[in-house]
């Protein structure tokens, strides 16, 4: 049986954030926590979401989180939250901020350790504590979707928690946040969108509704991506961008597949999550080409604009080498030589559940390979 759920409220457009104030009291929060890291408190973002509050409304802010969610930097942001007799959050910041604030919610009326809730939804008890997520770069979707990933420390593989629980209840999607992108950060968040909407297409949970969402957001991405790479400026591009990031969020409802199993296999290293994504989209593509079937391979390629399904991973290609994400994930970085212990873990991973073809131990590692470069 299908089952079609919706979404939270969004705010979208330029001068999003001056929302704030009313998405706080909406939801009757009256001490947020805005909680951010030093490099989004340094582009002045923080002051801004400051700025859009009323005076009754009593802010308190954790701007010291880390690049990558940690339970460490989860657990931070708690001590923050109760220190402060804090009532909601506030996320500002790209899918680690947002992430780390799903997490914090979750332990807002549950106990510790963050690990026992993995693979376990029905253990994160209600009532939480309400999000806000205003994400700052165009990419994850993650203030659309109910889980995150978090690492039980510095370098060490993620885990996922998630549960309809830790849903932002509210997202403001403010283009003018990502102006500031780099083009190698814009390049990176951006595929990270495409892959959102293609597996999401690809997953056998059925949703028409989220496929066509998922196609529109492709579509996009092909469109605008190059120019918001070649001008951060370009404020037209920044607006779809955004735009296909939450619609790669809405996509992501229905599941995700192999790219993001890679994702997760190569997470135990500090390279960034969209490019380990895209960069693995080609050879998943072709892997999964024939099970999703050729309805969804034509409507893909027509999306793409390229001329049929047996060109689509080599446009994806293409479109990575174009907007500068042209190394192997070996070439990036990625230092493990243990084929073995990867395929182990890969072939385990929970993503695989909703992809159209579930790889054996032999085909991922052979995956792996490829992508590895």
């Amino acid at each position: 049986m299908a089952v079609i759920n919706g979404f939270g409220k969004v705010y979208f457009d330029f001068g999003a954030i001056s929302m704030l104030g009313d998405a706080c009291k909406e939801l009757g929060i009256k001490r947020p926590l805005l909680a951010t890291d030093p490099a989004i408190a340094g582009f002045g973002f923080l002051d801004r979401a400051r700025e859009a509050l009323p005076s009754d409304i009593r802010a308190s802010e954790i701007a010291t989180l880390p690049e990558h969610p940690t339970v460490e930097g989860v657990e931070a942001t708690i001590a923050a939250y109760e220190a402060n007799d804090c009532d909601g959050f506030v996320a500002i910041g790209g899918g680690s901020i947002i992430d780390n604030c799903k997490a914090a919610a979750a332990r807002s009326n549950n106990p510790a350790p963050l690990e026992q809730y993995v693979g376990h939804p029905e253990k994160i008890i209600g009532p939480l504590a309400p999000i806000i997520a205003i994400p700052t770069t165009a990419g994850t979707g993650a203030e659309m979707t109910q889980g995150g990933g978090i690492h039980p420390a510095h370098g060490k593989r993620e885990f996922g928690i998630g549960s309809p629980l830790v849903r932002p209840k509210i997202a403001i999607c403010d283009p003018e946040l990502t102006l500031s992108l780099p083009p190698r950060l814009t390049a990176g968040t951006g595929m990270d969108a495409l892959g959102h909407c293609v597996e999401g297409l690809f997953s056998p949970t059925i949703n028409p509704v989220v496929d066509a969402i998922a196609l529109d957001g492709i579509n996009r991405v092909v469109t605008y991506i190059e120019r918001a790479v070649n001008d951060g400026s370009d404020r037209e591009a920044r607006w779809h961008m955004l735009m296909a990031a939450m619609q790669g969020g809405m996509a992501i409802s229905k599941g995700l597949g192999i790219a993001h199993t890679m994702s997760m296999t190569f997470s135990d290293s500090d390279l960034h999550h969209g490019a380990l994504v895209t960069l693995s989209l080609p050879a998943v593509i072709n892997f999964c080409a024939d099970a999703a079937g050729n309805d969804k391979m034509d409507r893909l390629a027509h999306s793409m604009k390229v001329a049929g399904a047996g060109d689509v991973a080599e446009a994806v290609d293409a479109l990575n080498k174009r907007v500068g994400l042209t190394e192997g994930v070996r070439a990036m970085g990625y230092g493990s030589n243990d084929l073995d212990q990867l395929s182990e873990f890969a072939v385990d991973c929970w993503f695989n559940n909703t992809s159209p073809r579930k790889p054996t131990r032999d085909e991922m590692r052979e995956i792996i390979i490829e992508v590895l470069g």
